[in-house]
């Protein structure tokens, strides 16, 4: 297990109605006032607001996350709202950053949410994602994965990456210059698990092949809690660890992952 030093530093006192919204977070041994305050303070860009990055925004929002960033292109359609919770039908035909922003302030109008319309590219990666103290991986395609992965990398952002594939589901985090509590660690990325993205010939998406959605879910809670956890220092986090959820099976599992050898 790895035990990472507290992301990022406190806000100032919790206000008295911070107190009561956040009373049950509270009492948790790890986390309390100091851990609140970390989160008043932290700035998380979620890239995809759809079935991964709905369930994760909503969970940050109402953790007391200080700044949320909604990267998106993307409209809410009939389709999406299958998994995709953060979206409602009065929303079809809005853009899902716009829908997502609505919906978190109804949740906690202290939450700042920075909305981007746009998709990652090479030209706008690193000014998006240069802004936030932490990434979350929603996105499903493969190019804007290994995008997400390689601007983080440069520019020493943790990402939280979870993917779905039907039934299965996998949730790691990534961070090319990790800060132990004992001191610095090896960095681990996503080109440590899969070194390049797969041949597009054997691409598949949720339109062909389905997800189940309340998987989707359960990985996007994951990932939020994956984030919290960065962010206040609590707990141990899947950094080196990959965690593998098979929900037909109703099975979890953990596989150890190491930084690539290249010699």
């Amino acid at each position: 297990m790895v035990r990472l030093a507290p992301l990022v530093e406190p806000a100032g006192a919790l206000s008295a109605s911070d107190r009561e919204r956040f009373a049950r977070h509270l009492p948790i041994p790890g986390l309390g006032e100091l851990a609140q305050r970390r989160l008043r303070a932290a700035r998380i860009c979620v890239v995809g607001a759809g079935g991964l990055g709905s369930p994760a925004l909503l969970y940050l929002a109402a953790a007391g996350v200080g700044t949320l960033g909604v990267v998106d292109a993307d409209v809410v359609e009939l389709v999406n709202l299958q998994r995709q919770v953060l979206h409602t039908t009065g929303g079809i035909g809005t853009p899902k950053a716009a829908s997502a922003a609505r919906r978190l302030a109804e949740l906690d109008p202290a939450v700042r949410v920075v909305t981007h319309e746009l998709r990652l590219d090479e030209g706008n990666a690193r000014e998006v994602l240069g802004g936030y103290d932490l990434v979350l991986d929603a996105v499903d395609n493969y190019p804007t994965r290994y995008l997400i992965s390689d601007t983080c990398a440069e520019l020493g952002i943790p990402v939280v990456w979870g993917a779905v594939m039907v039934t299965r589901a996998q949730v790691s985090v990534f961070w090319s210059t990790p800060r132990g509590v004992g001191g610095t660690l090896p960095g681990i990325t996503l080109r440590d698990l899969h070194p390049e993205p797969p041949d597009p010939a054997t691409w598949v998406t949720a339109a062909g092949v389905g997800v189940l959605g309340s998987m989707c879910g359960q990985v996007g809670a994951l990932m939020a809690t994956e984030a919290i956890k960065l962010v206040t220092g609590a707990g141990d986090v899947l950094f080196g660890r990959m965690l593998y959820l098979d929900t037909m099976s109703a099975t979890v599992a953990t596989v150890p992952l190491s930084p690539r050898r290249t010699t």
